[in-house]
C-alpha cells in the first residue's frame, strides 16, 4: 500500500471547471460556447420563483441567464442578471410594486419575444459570427434551436462568451418602433 500524505487547502487553491482548460478566441467554433441540452441539462427557474431568490440563485451558480420553465416542463422564458438588475428592481418599486412581491414571471423574457438561432447554422459558424449577429439585432441571449426535430438544444449568452473569453462582451439594445416613436415624441 502506499503511503499518500493528506494537506491543507491553502487559500490560493481554486475550484477549477472545464472551460479553464481550453484556449478559446473569436475565431472558436460557436459550439464551444453552448451548453448543448441533449448532453448536460439546462438551468431552469420556475415562473412562481421569488425574483429576489433567483437573483441569489444566478449570482452563486455564476448564471448570467437561466430558461424559465413552467409546471409542464414548457419553456416559458428566459431570465438574465439584467432582469433582475437592481436597477430593473427599483424601477418595478417606483411603479408600487414590492421588491419581495416580484416573480421571474414578473421579470423575464416570455417565449414569444425570445429569438433563435437555427443549430445546423451555428454548427458552421464561429462565435465571432454568432456575436456579429447577436450585435446587430441586440440580443444578449439567443436559443439555439434544432428547427428540423423541433428541439431548444442551447443557450448562447453574450455574458457568458465574456466571461469565456475574458472580455466584456457589450450588446446594445436595438431600438423597436414603438421606443423609436416615444422617443421621438419626446423630442417634439
Amino acid at each position: 500500500m502506499k503511503n499518500l500524505d493528506v494537506s491543507q487547502l491553502q487559500q490560493a487553491d481554486r475550484l477549477v471547471f472545464p472551460d479553464d482548460f481550453s484556449e478559446l478566441s473569436l475565431g472558436s467554433p460557436a459550439l464551444e460556447f453552448i451548453s448543448d441540452f441533449k448532453e448536460h441539462s439546462a438551468a431552469v427557474l420556475a415562473p412562481s420563483m421569488k425574483a429576489l431568490d433567483a437573483a441569489l440563485l444566478m449570482r452563486i451558480g455564476h448564471r448570467s441567464t437561466m430558461l424559465v420553465v413552467d409546471g409542464r416542463g414548457e419553456l416559458a422564458g428566459l431570465l438574465s442578471v439584467e432582469d433582475v438588475s437592481y436597477q430593473n428592481l427599483m424601477q418595478w418599486v417606483a411603479s408600487g410594486v414590492s421588491r419581495e412581491e416580484l416573480t421571474v414571471s414578473d421579470l423575464m423574457r416570455p417565449r414569444h419575444m425570445l429569438k433563435f438561432l437555427e443549430y445546423s447554422q451555428v454548427e458552421r459558424s464561429t462565435i465571432g459570427d454568432v456575436l456579429a449577429v447577436m450585435r446587430r439585432d441586440g440580443e444578449r441571449d439567443c436559443l439555439v434551436v434544432d428547427t428540423a426535430n423541433h428541439q431548444v438544444r442551447g443557450l448562447i449568452s453574450a455574458g457568458e462568451i465574456g466571461l469565456r473569453l475574458h472580455a466584456e462582451i457589450r450588446i446594445e439594445d436595438v431600438p423597436n418602433v414603438a421606443e423609436l416613436m416615444k422617443s421621438l415624441s419626446l423630442v417634439h
